[in-house]
């Protein structure tokens, strides 16, 4: 039995453009999605024409800067990170406020511990973040004369 392929289905693809190069890394700006256009949300959102989204990854070989990239994303990874991200922080917030409770029965070790416990989750997450996902994304770099809807 064959291991499954990934489809394009199952990925997030955009356009960017790199901007910046510091050793090995590459700041790339990403256009905004196709269907930001037509959203009657896109003021709102923070995803639309309005905020200007840039990410940080790892630098092809060829890749120079003013090059258009394709980035391309699986799905549940994003998703993943998604959830790491919103959940991780308030449960150890919770868990630093009850811990400092039951150790100090008193509300200031509980709002003291909340804060710990609120700096620690997102210190965790941001750490689980670099080495869980740090390599999901592919980048693939394209000619300048790259038309949107082609493949690199």
């Amino acid at each position: 039995m064959s291991a499954p392929t990934e489809s394009i289905a199952e990925s997030i693809v955009r356009r960017g453009e790199v901007v910046r190069i510091v050793r090995d890394r590459a700041q790339i700006r990403l256009e905004p999605s196709p269907g930001c256009a037509a959203c009657g949300n896109r003021g709102s959102c923070g995803s639309g024409d309005a905020t200007s989204r840039s990410i940080e990854m790892a630098l092809p070989a060829r890749a120079q800067i003013g090059d258009m990239v394709t980035v391309n994303i699986q799905a549940g990874s994003l998703a993943l990170a998604a959830m790491l991200g919103y959940l991780l922080p308030p449960v150890a917030m919770l868990a630093g406020a009850v811990i400092a409770d039951q150790l100090y029965a008193s509300d200031l070790a509980a709002v003291i511990g909340a804060a710990l416990g609120l700096a620690a989750g997102v210190l965790a997450a941001r750490l689980i973040s670099q080495f869980a996902f740090g390599n999901v994304a592919a980048l693939a770099s394209c000619h300048p004369a790259f038309q949107p809807g082609e493949h690199p």
